[in-house]
């Protein structure tokens, strides 16, 4: 019996070529696109497994709700924390910070700028990574030891033995290379290169060592076996509260357990919790969600065609189901014969489906910037999986077929009663084509408003000018500051250059600096908190921001200008008050508002204190105000900041271009380098190239809503094509009839047309308002966004009808086109 059933659905598939070729396309085109959506959710559920006790492995994260401002979450956290944690928590088994620091090696005559993580010694004994060479236990005991990754051993030593060799670190002298490491995965958090001791930048370091203020390490603790991470994640709050200092100064007591609220996060976890100052891009697991929503949607499209069109071609095969019951067979025996056959057509497409993601893998892996494997033979959880995926399809694609065709009558059937076979399938199939193209709707909506708010950000005015803006960076060390004023002086003169200005963070850049500070007369206890910025004479016109008040620093007044600390050796004996330095001070238009200030010329000439670097306070005038502008991307709000002139802790330089031959400018700020730093390569970076870094993920994430919902139109129109072939064979008689009556071709083709335009307006009604909702909740997690455009709904909604009429007319225009004899010759 199965060999006949095998050869009957054998013989439908070859008779029915149209119909098969319809399904096996959709069907392989909606599982490839399901398979290459679980590849890349797979593969961000996977992050960090596979260090060995990866569950008791967890991150300090903290969120951070400062008066006036919106909360952030990060996660980096303060250097004193991990030896607080050692001691005040037991079930803390060990703890290990991360440095993120700016090297420069030398090697074979050459300079290389590179990113360093220094960490402490637990660190490689809390996460196994795979050691090709060296003793992981023992690799960074000395702190002239490194370690590196198996390309960048490969970049300094090409295939020689790295291990045992020198590299000529810039400030620190020859580091040993103790051991080299397999490259990170791509499904790790950690971004690991270059890995030195923490010893190697303790001295740098130590101004914070015992600084609860400033955050500026990862802290990672492995927990005592047993311990409930998610309890003690509870317990962190009320213990921080205890644990970190009340931190005393001039304008106001910081209590640092009200504004810091730490957290654990489980190593597995960490890439999939979103937060700020984490070492590569996270993804939420809203997103992970929304794309496996993504793929069920589309194969659940390519499995409604396959229903339509096995329901639409009922009437051709019920004599031989009636046949059948008449000699015997059961009415389970039909139902397992057509669930066989839909099951024969989904592996068919399973197998082209396997070819058609071999093929796409490649690009698409690079597109994601990610290692995606998909192998049958080494993987032994995919090929189940798959062969699972294959079944379910096509278990729930031929069910409703089988059991509606098992259901006919006949006696009915076999008298030539063919309407006897179901008049309920009809308005079924036109039932799914709606929900088919609403998905397909809802899909382009979201493409559409993805891009839409991608070109906003990319595009909207962010308050300064981003275009032909150079940032240098790696002032870092105190010996390159010292030499930072005349590099500043020299790239001035060149004649391509509109202003060059130092400053210790620029958009962008990450960074976050916030002071508490005191206007006269208020209470000290009230915080107000402003981000503050260390910044050269001409800061605001090598960023191009707009004066709205007030005026700009003057290197002619040196009363803007905070004076040096006040030296420690020369305080008179006794000890004496806090000294004060009165300087000038900068605003933007939101610390204006957050200071109290009317308006933005009320805010001028006024006075208000902030902290000095020592026990001081600096006595501060404000001169002017700028108009508002990014820090950070679109997604977060203007914070409330101040500018003033400290030229003794820049960390980057902002060169502003003249447009036209930025090439030779390029050219002179290199030359000018050379001649200052010629043993330090120059790093530099446009500042819209950073800008457009912020958005890489809104712009992949619309790459794919656009890629995925043009497949999902594709396998709609597919099965669209099935359905109005099929109506037009159902009505070959009626359309000569009307020929005959006198119908013209345009006729015939408005009435088939009309007949499907119907689903697809219902679609319509149905997607725009599920669209809207999502959308809008999308939208929220920028501050700055766009609105809702109806006309945009419209659009997508009026693109679906245009490429149904498309779909259905040109088919449409062929059956009209034939002569009515050929219709009628048996009437």
């Amino acid at each position: 019996m199965l060999k006949n059933y095998l050869m009957v659905a054998l013989r439908n598939l070859l008779k029915h070529k149209l119909y098969s070729a319809i399904n096996v396309t959709g069907l392989a085109v909606g599982l490839a696109t399901c398979v290459l959506i679980l590849l890349f959710v797979r593969n961000e559920t996977s992050y960090d497994r596979f260090f060995t006790d990866s569950d008791r492995l967890y991150q300090v994260a903290f969120k951070a709700q400062l008066p006036g401002r919106q909360v952030d979450h990060f996660a980096v956290s303060m250097l004193p924390l991990a030896a607080a944690m050692k001691e005040g928590l037991p079930e803390v088994e060990m703890a290990a910070r991360v440095v993120q620091s700016s090297i420069v090696i030398k090697h074979a005559g050459e300079s290389f700028s590179e990113s360093a993580r220094a960490v402490d010694p637990d660190f490689f004994r809390m996460f196994d990574f795979q050691f090709l060479r060296g003793d992981r236990l023992t690799a960074l005991d000395e702190p002239n030891s490194i370690v590196l990754t198996e390309s960048m051993a490969r970049k300094y030593f090409k295939d020689a033995e790295a291990l045992g060799q020198t590299l000529d670190i810039d400030g620190s002298g020859p580091a040993k290379v103790t051991g080299v490491i397999q490259d990170m995965p791509s499904n790790t958090h950690f971004d690991l290169e270059i890995i030195r001791p923490y010893a190697a930048v303790a001295q740098v370091m130590r101004p914070l060592e015992s600084n609860w203020g400033g955050v500026c390490c990862e802290t990672y603790v492995r927990l005592k076996p047993g311990t409930d991470g998610k309890a003690l994640s509870d317990r962190m709050p009320a213990w921080f509260k205890t644990a970190a200092p009340t931190l005393n100064s001039p304008t106001g007591n910081v209590v640092l357990g009200e504004i810091f609220t730490p957290r654990l996060r489980n190593l597995k976890d960490i890439h999939t919790d979103p937060v700020m100052s984490s070492m590569r891009p996270a993804t939420s697991y809203a997103e992970i969600i929304t794309f496996a929503a993504v793929a069920a949607l589309v194969l659940a499209i390519a499995s409604i065609n396959f229903m339509n069109l096995a329901t639409a071609r009922a009437t051709q095969r019920a004599r031989e189901v009636s046949v059948r019951k008449v000699v015997g067979a059961s009415r389970s025996q039909i139902i397992l014969q057509f669930i066989g056959e839909s099951l024969l057509l989904t592996l068919i497409g399973l197998v082209l489906s396997i070819a058609l993601v071999e093929l796409a893998l490649p690009a698409y892996s690079a597109f994601l910037d990610k290692k995606l494997t998909f192998n049958l033979f080494t993987d032994p959880l995919l090929g189940p999986a798959l062969i699972g995926l294959a079944l379910v399809v096509g278990v729930a694609g031929g069910a409703y077929p089988a059991f509606f065709l098992s259901s006919f009558n006949p006696a009915r059937v076999l008298k030539g009663a063919s309407s006897g076979v179901g008049g309920g399938s009809g308005r079924l199939r036109m039932a799914l084509v709606v929900v088919q193209f609403a998905i397909s709707i809802a899909l382009m909506v979201a493409t559409a408003v993805v891009y839409g708010q991608l070109l906003y950000a990319q595009n909207k005015n962010l308050g300064f000018e981003k275009e032909n803006t150079l940032v240098v960076r790696g002032f870092a060390r105190s010996a390159d500051r010292a030499r930072q004023e005349t590099l500043v002086e020299a790239l001035a003169k060149l004649d391509g250059v509109v202003a060059v200005a130092g400053s210790n963070s620029t958009p962008g850049d990450g960074s976050e600096n916030n002071t508490n500070v005191r206007l006269p007369g208020t209470d000290p206890n009230q915080m107000l908190v402003l981000r503050q910025s260390g910044v050269d004479w001409d800061f605001v016109k090598a960023l191009g921001l707009r004066m709205v008040a007030g005026r700009d620093f003057d290197r002619n007044r040196p009363a803007d200008q905070l004076p040096p600390l006040a030296d420690p050796a020369e305080a008179p004996a006794g000890g004496s008050a806090a000294p004060t330095y009165p300087g000038s001070v900068i605003l933007n238009e939101a610390a204006v508002k957050r200071l109290g200030f009317a308006s933005n010329e009320e805010a001028i000439g006024k006075q208000f204190e902030a902290p000095a670097d020592d026990d001081g306070t600096n006595k501060l005038t404000i001169i002017g105000v700028v108009a508002d502008f990014h820090f950070r991307s679109i997604h977060d709000p203007i914070p409330p900041a101040m500018f003033f002139i400290d030229r003794d802790r820049f960390s980057d330089v902002l060169v502003r271009v003249k447009p036209g031959d930025v090439q030779a400018t390029l050219r002179d700020i290199e030359r000018v380098w050379r001649d200052m730093f010629p043993n330090r390569p120059l790093n530099r970076e446009f500042l819209d190239d950073r800008i457009q870094s912020q958005y890489i993920r809104e712009a992949k994430t619309s790459q794919m809503f656009a890629t995925f919902s043009g497949l999902a139109i594709l396998i709609a129109c597919l099965g669209l094509f099935g359905l109005a072939s099929f109506t037009a064979e159902r009505r070959t008689k009626e359309i000569g009839l009307r020929k005959v009556l006198g119908a013209s071709v345009l006729d015939i083709v408005r009435l088939l047309v009309w007949q499907f335009s119907k689903p697809v307006l219902i679609a319509n009604l149905i997607a725009w308002p599920v669209a809207w909702y999502f959308m809008d909740l999308w939208l929220n997690g920028f501050t700055f966004r766009i609105g809702l455009n109806p006309l945009l709904f419209v659009a997508a909604g009026g693109l679906a009808l245009l490429i149904a009429w498309a779909t259905v007319g040109l088919h449409a225009a062929r059956v009209a086109q034939a002569k009515p004899v050929t219709a009628l010759r048996y009437e």
